[in-house]
């Protein structure tokens, strides 16, 4: 008799007619080995995007600064000349573009009495009416063109101050409250204590079940709990992260975005091990692909970086190889920009100068005959 592993039997079960969900089963699955394993690998992309991180932001505050203040002690001459060509030629760019819009408008193909009447309209503008002409325009809070809105602090600096208000005097955790009971408190307090009336009073309580949270309830739930996480004044180790994801949370919020709302928290959550049940694994795998994401788009801007003269320079100490190579750039820019200086220049010139006669009546003659 052979040995060997047992088959497995698999029962099939015939579904009847009309009925389809008789042969299908909710199976169970454990989640805890996936979200072991999400939760790992965040653990790892935030490593990874930390080092890429810390080597962007020792470019940035380091290597850049100290270059540019290198540069402008080196070649000082040299950069002001480049700027005053290059503010030259702009403004002569600029003549050139009004004299083609005059030719545009006159329907004329002469460049010099275009260039006459731009050089006349110049001289000469035309008078602007006085201020006093006409009555000045209402000023905000005149006729009640403005009202103040409550006690002009900012909607997250009320609710820090509501429940900081509810630990110190009430010994009330805002986190355990229920939104209908922290929304009824919080009308009280803004009318109590911020001289806030409540415009839409909550609706009296009903016996019946408690309904799911709206999205727009839920939004609001999260943004509160990043607002305690996030708010700079809260947060004695605020940097350049911790801004970026205020700036995110208020973009989301403004937008309603309730998705990216869940993100973030998500974020929070394992930047500091605390995702706990609350944390879905879908969440996790949405921070993940995000943590991916950040660090593609750092390892691109390292990339270009890299190619700048500023890399690595405050850790450079023969600076000679550098020098010489942004000698020949600037003297190479700087010929550009007077060559096309000159060639502009060359083309104002010839359109002051006054027609001649034979000239002068073949563009009259190419006047006439324009439709």
């Amino acid at each position: 008799m052979k040995s060997g592993k047992p088959k497995r039997v698999v029962s099939r079960v015939s579904p009847r007619s009309g009925d389809r969900s008789s042969g299908r089963q909710i199976v169970a699955v454990d989640q805890e080995p996936l979200r072991r394993k999400t939760a790992s690998e965040c653990g790892r992309e935030m490593a990874r995007l930390e080092k890429v991180r810390a080597e962007w932001r020792r470019f940035e505050h380091e290597d850049r600064p100290a270059f540019e203040r290198w540069r402008a002690a080196t070649f000082g001459a040299l950069l002001s000349r480049l700027r005053d060509t290059e503010s030259i030629f702009r403004e002569k760019e600029a003549l050139i573009h009004e004299v083609e819009m005059e030719m545009f408008d006159r329907g004329t193909r002469n460049p010099r009495a275009a260039y006459a009447a731009v050089m006349r309209r110049r001289t000469n503008p035309p008078r602007v009416a006085d201020a006093d002409d006409g009555e000045p325009p209402p000023m905000d809070g005149e006729d009640g063109a403005f009202e103040s809105e409550g006690s002009g602090i900012p909607g997250f600096e009320q609710n820090l101050l509501f429940e900081e208000f509810l630990r110190a005097f009430m010994g009330i955790d805002p986190d355990r409250m229920s939104d209908r009971k922290y929304e009824q408190m919080f009308a009280d307090f803004k009318a109590k204590f911020l001289g806030q009336d409540d415009p839409e009073p909550p609706p009296p309580s009903r016996a019946e079940p408690a309904a799911p949270k709206s999205e727009q309830a839920r939004i609001k739930e999260i943004y509160r709990v990043l607002v305690r996480r996030l708010h700079p004044d809260t947060r004695a180790d605020a940097d350049a992260e911790i801004s970026a994801l205020w700036h995110e949370v208020q973009e989301a919020y403004s937008h309603g975005n309730l998705e990216r709302l869940e993100m973030l928290l998500a974020l929070t959550d394992i930047q500091s091990n605390g995702a706990g049940e609350h944390t879905t694994l879908f969440q996790m795998r949405s921070v993940l692909r995000e943590l991916r994401r950040s660090f593609n788009a750092l390892q691109r801007s390292l990339r270009v970086g890299k190619k700048e003269l500023a890399w690595n320079f405050a850790r450079t100490a023969d600076r000679s190889g550098i020098q010489a190579r942004l000698q020949r750039q600037i003297e190479s820019d700087l010929a550009a920009q007077e060559e096309k200086l000159r060639e502009i220049e060359a083309l104002i010139s010839d359109w002051s100068k006054p027609p001649k006669a034979g000239r002068k009546m073949a563009a009259r003659s190419q006047d006439e005959f324009l439709f």
